[in-house]
């Protein structure tokens, strides 16, 4: 991963969706900007006063005479908008990485699954919407670019504090974190930079019962989905369990689920299990998209505060999916990354921060006795 400055070609709208432009707006505009890239996909913030490289209008390529001329540039612009990160290498223009997605702050690019073979400066324009039009389903339908090659449990830190924790400016701190560190091939995902949410919690014991084992079930009061009323009451239901203390925890997640004046009662129903009531809790998290340039997978990092008799403190490290091919043993390799950069970035801010094994079972068992012991 690097950030150098390369070259970023502008031009209009529609290009990118490969649709007939006019003849007015058949012209690029080739700047140097700085770019922050990897094999998989490339950030840039085209905002301020860049250096033209040159004009290219169809077939005609014009080398910009004063080198040192600059020109402003922005991440939204429908005649100038940024379409792609190019080089030229021996006389040949490399299209790296073409548009994926543009926010007021950043634009974001992504390697093309078609690739493009090297050529002339000359051809930029009809090279460049050729690309589009082979690539308009990965570039144009974020969707289409998915796919999920692994289901890892999350990679807890367990974050121990005396003091209160404002886990929304810790969010915010570990976004500057991943914007200042240039050297990292993690940035923050565009359109998923951080996300707020506070919601009351029911969490119950597992008693024993004749299937054995043991754990904990707990009731989020909240919902991802439009409620049909405003006052509809929906919840995500959850348990984790195990048979024995050699074997290990097993979650399981049912969003959206009705409930009544009795939380405890449906969510005992629900699960089929004998549940015996131990704490209500309040949990307050910040999370944030996270993304790898080099191989694009994408992961979540929350902040937590869980507060019922004395407040705890974690960050959860989770996978989400990848834009386009990759692996299981590359997904954990970067999750272990991942949560090794948010423990370094928790110390430097003066925190007592370790790894935590047992994932949310051990969580919820801090919870109910109110207290940070691992």
């Amino acid at each position: 991963m690097n950030e150098a400055s390369s070259m970023i070609v502008f031009g209009n709208w529609r290009v990118r969706h490969a649709e007939p432009s006019p003849e007015a707006a058949r012209r690029l505009r080739v700047q140097r900007v700085a770019v922050r890239s990897g094999a998989r996909a490339a950030q840039v913030d085209c905002r301020g006063a860049h250096v033209l490289v040159a004009h290219c209008v169809d077939e005609t390529w014009q080398p910009y005479p004063d080198a040192s001329t600059p020109v402003t540039g922005c991440n939204i612009d429908p005649d100038w908008v940024p379409l792609a990160h190019v080089d030229i290498d021996d006389g040949l223009m490399h299209i790296r990485h073409l548009i994926d997605r543009a926010d007021r702050h950043v634009a974001h690019f992504i390697a093309p699954p078609v690739p493009v073979p090297p050529f002339a400066p000359p051809l930029l324009y009809e090279q460049l919407w050729q690309a589009f039009q082979a690539n308009h389903l990965q570039t144009s339908n974020y969707e289409c670019y998915y796919a999920v090659h692994a289901a890892p449990e999350e990679l807890h830190v367990a974050i121990d504090s005396t003091a209160p924790l404002d886990v929304l400016a810790l969010g915010d701190a570990w976004l500057d974190e991943l914007g200042a560190d240039i050297a990292s091939h993690f940035v923050a995902q565009i359109g998923d930079e951080l996300q707020h949410g506070s919601h009351d919690n029911v969490l119950c014991q597992v008693l024993p019962h004749l299937e054995g084992g043991c754990g904990w079930a707990n009731a989020a009061i909240f919902s991802r989905k439009r409620r049909a009323t405003v006052l509809e009451p929906l919840a995500e239901f959850s348990v984790v369990l195990r048979q024995d203390n050699c074997m290990p925890w097993t979650e399981q997640r049912h969003p959206d689920q009705r409930y009544g004046t009795a939380v405890e009662v449906d969510l005992a129903q629900h699960l089929d299990l004998p549940l015996r009531p131990v704490v209500r809790w309040r949990h307050t998290r910040a999370s944030s998209g996270c993304e790898s340039l080099e191989t694009g997978n994408l992961f979540s990092v929350g902040f937590s505060c869980a507060q019922a008799a004395a407040p705890v403190f974690w960050c959860a490290i989770g996978y989400l999916r990848t834009r386009g091919d990759g692996s299981a043993a590359l997904v954990a390799q970067e999750q272990a990354a991942l949560r090794d950069k948010v423990l370094q970035f928790l110390r430097r801010q003066g925190l007592d921060a370790q790894t935590a094994s047992g994932g949310i079972a051990i969580l919820y068992e801090r919870i109910a006795e109110g207290s940070l012991r691992p």
